[in-house]
């Protein structure tokens, strides 16, 4: 895992996600509708996690662990990106509390971590199906032999 190339992914995951969700949050018909947030929320995340890995592995092999290892990686630097902007600058001040109020209120939520599985099985598809479609495949010898796909 290239470590510079899966810090600009993360990053630039966790900026897409942020805008994403800064969108949703003041739709007019979500604004006060939490579960509904994340329902969209996790729908949209489908093509922009689809997008993003793929593009991540369009310079080198791809398979699900690799996936899977990236995905641990962004969910870690976004976790960095939440504690340093998004607790302390938008949670803080919602629930005006503490810091460690805000840490607790942001990682309490069952439907955040919901969206931390969801990344991750997301991921894996990706690399599943993108192996699947543009790997090529080795031949056998009964391909070798008809000429013909098995």
């Amino acid at each position: 895992m290239n470590i510079k190339r899966s810090l600009g992914f993360s990053v630039l995951l966790w900026v897409f996600i942020f805008v994403i969700w800064s969108i949703i949050i003041f739709v007019p018909g979500l604004k006060d509708k939490m579960m509904y947030q994340y329902i969209v929320y996790w729908v949209l995340m489908i093509p922009l996690v689809i997008v993003l890995t793929k593009w991540y592995y369009k310079q080198e092999s791809i398979s699900i662990k690799k996936a899977l290892k990236l995905g641990v990686f962004a969910l870690i630097v976004g976790a960095i990106l939440d504690m340093i902007i998004t607790i302390p600058l938008y949670i803080v001040p919602q629930i005006a509390g503490t810091y460690m109020e805000g840490l607790q209120h942001f990682y309490s939520q069952w439907e955040m971590w919901v969206g931390f599985a969801w990344l991750l099985i997301l991921m894996a598809y990706s690399a599943w199906e993108f192996d699947r479609t543009y790997t090529k495949r080795e031949s056998t010898k009964v391909e070798e032999k008809t000429g013909e796909d098995v």
